[in-house]
């Protein structure tokens, strides 16, 4: 970045995307809270280890809460680190981002914001990762574990592999898999249909966050931010509308999967009443 100086238009557009930097004043729905070893906020956030520690010795991500010895985070950095790398993504430098949160902390006076930031950049779903032993994977799938299978499963992020251990980012999806596989299914068709459902699914994701912006956020677009005292009702809106998404998902996920065994039922009923013999009493 050539200028190190951020117009107070580009702060407050940007503002909207911060996290709160002092953990403990952050109240925003704390029963949505989770926490992190650092290990575990790398996976959760997409990095390593070494980046977070960089990060903090550089002034972007705030320093964790201390049980004992060990360091726990929480939502707050996994939404920081988040910002982080969407910044960097579009050419600022960590200097320049300093800058930026450094900006905003000296009172810019968009504190209130913050409340929609952890609504909308908290993890939506309460499964934690787990880490289970290479050979408890080979256990569940045997044969169909494949190099290719290992291979798809670790691009999918499903697992990242350390020595002998993985790191999953949802048991659930690795034990549907496992029961698909127990009845024939190849690993790695299952994999394919996932990498498939994934592009559906984020093109849906989109489009949601995208009606939640455009009804709820959009109407205050000429005034740059909400006024303040409307900022906590549409925190509040918004994680209503969080389990609403997955409602309104599995519902037409169940639709769909009804016509679909629905024709596949009578695809399979035509093929049997071709191959009957002409004179058949069930011969149509």
């Amino acid at each position: 970045m050539k200028s190190m100086k951020f117009p107070e238009e580009t702060i407050s557009n940007m503002a909207q995307l911060l996290p709160q930097t002092n953990l403990a004043n952050d109240t925003a729905n704390t029963e949505h809270q989770r926490n992190y070893s650092v290990e575990e906020l790398a996976i959760a956030a997409n990095t390593t280890v070494r980046n977070i520690r960089a990060y903090q010795d550089r002034g972007v991500l705030p320093p964790p809460a201390l049980q004992g010895r060990k360091g726990i985070y929480n939502n707050v950095h996994l939404s920081r680190l988040r910002l982080i790398a969407n910044l960097l993504d579009r050419g600022y430098t960590l200097s320049s981002i300093k800058e930026l949160i450094s900006a905003l902390e000296e009172g810019v006076g968009l504190s209130e914001v913050l409340g929609i930031e952890s609504a909308l950049n908290s993890p939506w779903t309460n499964e934690a990762p787990t880490t289970i032993a290479m050979t408890e994977l080979v256990k569940m799938f045997g044969t169909k574990l494949t190099p290719s299978a290992v291979k798809t499963a670790h691009d999918l992020g499903l697992f990242s592999i350390s020595g002998t251990q993985l790191r999953v980012s949802s048991m659930n999806t690795l034990k549907v898999s496992e029961e698909l596989c127990a009845t024939g299914i190849p690993l790695d068709e299952l994999l394919d249909i996932l990498r498939m459902m994934r592009g559906n699914v984020q093109r849906v994701a989109n489009e949601f966050v995208k009606l939640v912006s455009r009804h709820v956020l959009e109407p205050y677009a000429e005034q740059k931010l909400p006024p303040p005292e409307e900022l906590p009702k549409i925190a509040e809106l918004i994680w209503k509308l969080r389990p609403l998404a997955e409602k309104v998902v599995d519902a037409e996920l169940g639709r769909a999967m009804e016509i679909a065994a629905s024709q596949f039922l009578a695809d399979t009923l035509e093929s049997i009443m071709d191959d009957l013999p002409k004179d058949s009493p069930y011969k149509p």
